[in-house]
């Protein structure tokens, strides 16, 4: 060993001891060790399970709802329709936070007087058999494009020239539609507080501008009425009154106390409160109600709904 680390040798013409080449040596096989034993990734993708009107972020952030403007001498109540999808496999809680913002430039207003509340759609529907000398098959449905239609079907071929039939809603105070074909009209009217309006035949001519949320159709054994669901209280009390072969048939009728008072209880929106339950795939329809109170101060308010867990 010692004549070892006496021994040198020549590297590149310097003299340099044996034992520092072997030191070297090991310096260089230790560079070389192998470092580790693989290399495993993962890649995820992750989409947003609840939409907004079908929309994720950020594009659902832009949603707008516009509304027309109008005076400090006006009460306005402002209803939009949105909903909320869950695409994920879990069932998803979520909350509606509302905010209010008043430019303080325009005047000293607030946004303390102005309400904003949801309402969950519900889908009214109704089904019955009423008898008088002719049955009358009596149907309500809900066609999920914003309209309810009420069906009214003779059960045997009615009498010709003899068929009508009438919604009403919320009787007096409401509004009603009468369809008929007795022989000096083919058409309908709708009628008010005001009085008697005709509005068109049953091909949809002659209509008068402003009462678009009405249609009917008619065939050989049954007539329809379809009414915009945006025209109707969230609880409504509706009637009806049918006539195929000269015979009365009162439709969902309180006669003990009058013929005209409605007993039939239609309800197509709830409130909705915190927190909200979206099943897994499913859809939750809901309206934004913005009420805004006559002399509310002139000014720009701006109202948002966050859906947020």
């Amino acid at each position: 060993m010692k004549k070892l680390l006496k021994k040198k040798v020549n590297v590149f013409g310097k003299s340099i001891p044996v034992f520092v080449i072997a030191l070297l040596g090991i310096a260089l096989v230790s560079a070389a060790l192998l470092p580790y034993f693989g290399v495993i990734t993962g890649n995820a993708v992750v989409s947003q399970g609840l939409l907004v009107d079908g929309e994720e972020m950020p594009k659902s952030g832009d949603i707008v709802d516009v509304w027309a403007p109008f005076t400090s001498l006006e009460a306005k109540t402002f209803t939009d329709a949105h909903y909320l999808d869950n695409t994920a496999s879990v069932d998803a809680e979520v909350h509606l936070i509302s905010a209010c913002m008043f430019d303080a430039t325009l005047g000293a207003g607030s946004c303390d007087e102005i309400d904003t509340s949801y309402l969950g759609e519900v889908e009214y529907s109704y089904s019955r058999v009423w008898t008088a000398n002719g049955d009358v098959n009596v149907t309500v449905e809900d066609t999920d494009d914003g309209w309810l239609k009420w069906t009214y079907t003779a059960i045997d071929t009615p009498t010709a020239g003899t068929l009508k039939m009438t919604v009403e809603i919320d009787n007096p105070t409401g509004f009603g539609v009468t369809t008929f074909d007795d022989g000096s009209h083919d058409g309908w009217y709708y009628y008010d507080t005001s009085g008697v309006v005709r509005i068109s035949d049953y091909n949809g001519g002659n209509k008068i501008s402003g009462y678009d949320f009405v249609e009917t159709s008619v065939d050989t054994n049954s007539m329809t009425v379809r009414i915009k669901k945006t025209e109707l209280d969230d609880t409504f009390m509706w009637q009806g009154f049918a006539n195929f072969h000269l015979a009365a048939n009162w439709i969902e009728l309180n006669t003990a106390v009058s013929p005209w008072v409605p007993t039939g209880v239609g309800i197509i929106a709830t409130e909705l409160t915190n927190p909200i339950t979206v099943l897994t795939g499913t859809t939750v329809d809901f309206v934004i109600v913005n009420k805004f109170p006559q002399m509310t101060y002139p000014g720009e308010y701006t109202v948002t709904t966050t859906v947020t867990a």
